[in-house]
């Protein structure tokens, strides 16, 4: 009896050594499966590099535009010169006859003891020494108008001081509806003389 509850004995011993021995080699190959398996994982998964890449920040430029500058162009028109010559009045009728009488006009005539030589009509007349030497004459609108037109009453042979500005003669058709009493005759004669006078004063010397 005691023999064979040593044997039991012995048995069991030896079985939980079998057993511990199992479980240790089980544990053995269950770290070594999870060590395999991590160094598997690890060499399956892709390593971080240790370099931290910082991007590089872009440069911002800032372009500043040259600034146009305006320049402001004053122009002063030059001024014109108006050059007033000063002339002289004409004096005699032969200054007129004989000269070249388109560069008379608008030149400004004043005649003393002047002879009339032929009434037209209310406003004109000739005036001068001869029919070769003589001046149409045109009194301006003042001295035939109103009180002037009564007083005004110029006759053959009178003898006058006159004062005006010489112009150029119209057509021999506006002379005749200009003037009143002018013939078709005396209207072509004004043709010819180019310039009349228009007298914007007149004194009476004698009859």
């Amino acid at each position: 009896m005691q023999i064979y509850s040593q044997k039991y004995s012995s048995n069991n011993i030896e079985k939980n050594g079998n057993i511990l021995s199992t479980k240790l080699w089980l544990r053995k190959a269950t770290l070594f499966t999870v060590f395999v398996t991590g160094i598997t994982a690890c060499a399956l998964e892709p390593q971080q590099p240790n370099v931290v890449v910082v991007p590089t920040p872009q440069a911002t430029v800032t372009v500043t535009a040259t600034p146009q500058v305006t320049a402001t162009v004053v122009v002063t028109p030059t001024p014109q010169v108006t050059t007033i010559v000063q002339t002289e009045p004409i004096t005699d009728v032969l200054v007129i006859t004989n000269a070249n009488k388109q560069t008379l006009v608008n030149r400004p005539v004043q005649f003393t003891n002047v002879n009339v030589q032929s009434v037209v009509g209310d406003r004109t007349f000739w005036v001068g020494s001869s029919n070769t030497q003589r001046v149409f004459v045109v009194l301006a609108p003042k001295l035939d108008a109103g009180t002037a037109e009564n007083k005004v009453v110029v006759k053959p042979g009178q003898t006058l001081d006159l004062a005006g500005v010489l112009k150029p003669a119209p057509s021999a058709k506006q002379a005749q509806q200009q003037w009143k009493g002018l013939t078709a005759t005396e209207a072509q004669g004004l043709q010819n003389q180019i310039i009349y006078l228009e007298a914007n004063q007149i004194r009476f010397k004698s009859t």
